[in-house]
């Protein structure tokens, strides 16, 4: 290649490195030579090989949601980078920082059928932001904006909104390094040029008002909905908020937070309870929140969605560093804030919470804990999807990663897990809500993960990415040193059932084909494919055999658990049924409590 190719590609790449980025994921091509060779010259760099452009993406994705620092995805020219596009938009939608280095054809290929050609300029619209690195030339001008341009993207990447940054690199043949060319290229600038900033603190104004409402609210709610590990503010903190506010804490499966609470700490209401007491028909009449204070994404429960969306006197507050998160329509006031700072800023100007707050806690207290005891008593009986979600939840080492799949399982977490203090970190895919990649995203969590790594998902989500199971491999075999379990547990229930809780599901015929999608795929012969372990299970017994076997293996495992297709459904009748009299008991005795 040209000494200024040369130049350029290793100037980018230890630039990259300078400004913080530590993993390539890098797809096979002719056209990114140049940077494939470049990233393999900078020690600073651990670089990763994924075939697939889709699978990859996902793969820098998961790691980003472990470090909070873009991955570099590296590919060539033509229709490959537009496989970046679903992770593209995932990073967008969930605040993640990525950078994406596509190779191109210089100007002169461009609009004239040149093989493995297309307009890439600009190729994620919206989505990303881009910056066109143009053809390599020699002059130390160019040198220097290439240099500024690879710091403008690490930037761009981390500042909010934190998002997808696409560099453009054009280069000319020859493409393979000349004898010469290692070191080629000056030595990137070794002081810092950028430095993320402080995280911005919440208005006074907003922390005084938000303050006057929480001490007048009878009922107020703290959310938690989908929040990164960055993001998290701590159980900690949490607590000494609801212990000064009276705030009744809802911690979704997806916040950082089911986790790491203690739901007997003194002073502090935790309810896990809340999807099985919203949907109490009485239950709002009774106990309905006045103010909500939400941190992290809108609630996936359908029950807390609900409660936005038919309380009109509901006040609604939302802790967002940026966007505008609210779909209910509630004329949400946004606090322009990290959960953190907003928190440490209303504990501090909080009183103590008087005895104002103790009817509506002490109900949301005693309800839980009842709904969890009813809960707990129905996943004795038999063994379905429900039994296996919370034994599988169960059997998660502490202090470890779990990534929560998309569809029923994260539904499942809320309704049958308990809350408890055990520092399970959960990762989550809710910026679209999609099911593309999960495989993916758990594989790149696991390579910078210190511990096990945990993936819970259903068999439609594993079938979509079962390609990413060449990542499996590939990592274990180049970078062996990581030496933890990596375990992919998927509920087999024969297709797609959370369709079955739609009112479709009442329609036969086209509904199975086109929403449900059952399939009669043997799962092994992917394990066997890939090489990986596998194990089966169908009743609880065997499920604890194969988890304990597979957490012992410093491996990759697939944990396939065959339930009835219907036990999710039915298990959910029969729990309802039993909480609605101990509701009722509860809002009896609390209300006529003096």
């Amino acid at each position: 290649m040209s000494d200024a190719q040369s130049q350029w590609a290793e100037l980018l790449l230890s630039t990259l490195a300078e400004a913080g980025v530590r993993d390539v994921v890098i797809s096979p091509g002719s056209r990114s030579t140049p940077l494939v060779w470049a990233a393999c010259q900078v020690p600073a760099l651990r670089r990763h090989a994924l075939i697939d452009e889709r699978s990859a993406g996902f793969f820098a994705l998961g790691q980003a949601r472990v470090s909070g620092q873009p991955s570099l995805l590296l590919c060539t020219s033509g229709s490959a980078p537009s496989h970046y596009f679903p992770a593209v938009i995932e990073a967008r939608q969930s605040g993640l920082p990525l950078l994406v280095l596509s190779a191109d054809r210089p100007f002169e290929l461009q609009d004239c059928a040149a093989a493995q050609t297309i307009d890439q300029a600009h190729l994620f619209g919206a989505y990303a932001r881009y910056l066109e690195l143009g053809t390599p030339v020699s002059e130390r001008s160019a040198l220097l904006g290439l240099e500024r341009m690879a710091w403008q993207a690490v930037a761009a990447a981390l500042e909010a909104p934190r998002g997808a940054v696409h560099l453009n690199f054009r280069a000319r043949k020859p493409l393979e390094p000349s004898p010469d060319a290692a070191g080629s290229a000056p030595a990137p600038a070794s002081a810092r040029r950028w430095r993320p900033a402080s995280p911005p603190q919440p208005a006074r104004e907003d922390v005084v008002e938000l303050t006057e409402r929480l001490a007048r609210s009878r009922c107020p709610l703290l959310v938690c909905g989908a929040l990164s590990l960055q993001e998290s503010p701590g159980a900690e903190l949490v607590q000494r908020f609801a212990r000064r506010s009276g705030a009744v804490v809802c911690p979704e499966s997806v916040s950082q937070l089911r986790f790491q609470l203690d739901p007997d700490e003194p002073g502090v209401t935790v309810c896990d309870g809340y999807d099985w007491l919203l949907a109490h028909p009485g239950w709002s009449r009774a106990a309905v929140p006045d103010l909500v204070l939400q941190l992290g994404a809108p609630p996936l429960s359908a029950q807390l969605g609900r409660l936005f969306e038919d309380t009109p006197e509901l006040e609604l507050w939302v802790c967002a560093e940026s966007g505008w998160p609210d779909p209910m329509l509630k004329r949400a006031r946004i606090v322009r804030a990290r959960p953190r700072e907003l928190l440490l800023a209303l504990s501090s100007e909080l009183q103590e919470r008087g005895p104002s707050a103790a009817p509506a806690r002490r109900l949301w207290q005693e309800a839980s804990r009842r709904v969890r005891a009813v809960v707990q008593r129905g996943l004795g009986r038999g063994f379905g999807e429900t039994e296996a979600v919370a034994r599988a939840c169960a059997a998660v080492p502490d202090g470890s990663l779990l990534v929560l799949g998309n569809s029923l399982p994260p539904r499942l977490v809320d309704r049958y897990c308990p809350a408890a203090k055990r520092g399970v970190r959960v990762l989550s895919q809710r910026g679209t809500s999609g099911i593309e990649g999960l495989i993916a995203g758990a594989l790149g969590a696991a390579s910078l993960a210190d511990g096990p790594t945990t993936l819970l998902c259903g068999d439609i989500s594993f079938l979509h990415d079962v390609g990413s199971l060449w990542a499996a491999r590939s990592e274990r075999t180049h970078a062996p040193a990581s030496g933890q379990p990596l375990v992919l547990v998927v509920i087999n229930n024969g297709g797609g059932r959370i369709f079955d809780q739609l009112p479709m599901a009442r329609h036969a015929g086209e509904y199975q084909r086109f929403w449900t999608t059952p399939h009669a795929l043997e799962l092994r012969a992917a394990a066997s494919l890939y090489g990986i372990g596998y194990f089966q299970a169908s009743d609880e017994q065997a499920l604890r055999s194969a988890l304990e076997a597979a957490y012992a293996r410093s491996d990759v495992s697939l944990v396939e658990v065959l339930v009835d297709p219907d036990s999710a459904r039915a298990r959910l009748s029969e729990v309802t049924a039993e909480v609605t009299p101990e509701v009722d008991g509860c809002l009896r005795s609390v209300m006529s409590a003096p």
